[in-house]
């Protein structure tokens, strides 16, 4: 359960993979989606929300932006008839 995330680097610092971004201070629950850089449009209602330091609802399936880079063709598994088994 994430309350606030705490950033120790600002725009323009090079970092290097390992590097520490910020941290997780305890408290209400949070949704982190990391993106390549101009992949990604995000929606403006997200962007406003962030801009004002608002919450914002997310549920499964909920739209977030729309990709704006052509995704690298990947052979991914068939999980159509898949069974979990204990």
């Amino acid at each position: 359960m994430v309350g606030s995330i705490t950033f120790s680097k600002k725009a323009g610092d090079h970092v290097k993979k390992g590097d520490e971004l910020g941290y997780f201070s305890f408290g209400g629950s949070t949704v982190i989606c990391v993106f390549e850089k101009d992949a990604i449009e995000i929606d403006e209602d997200l962007l406003a929300n962030s801009a004002r330091s608002l919450e914002t609802l997310v549920t499964v399936g909920m739209k977030l932006g729309v990709a704006t880079k052509k995704q690298a063709k990947v052979n991914m598994p068939n999980f159509d008839n898949w069974v979990l088994e204990e």
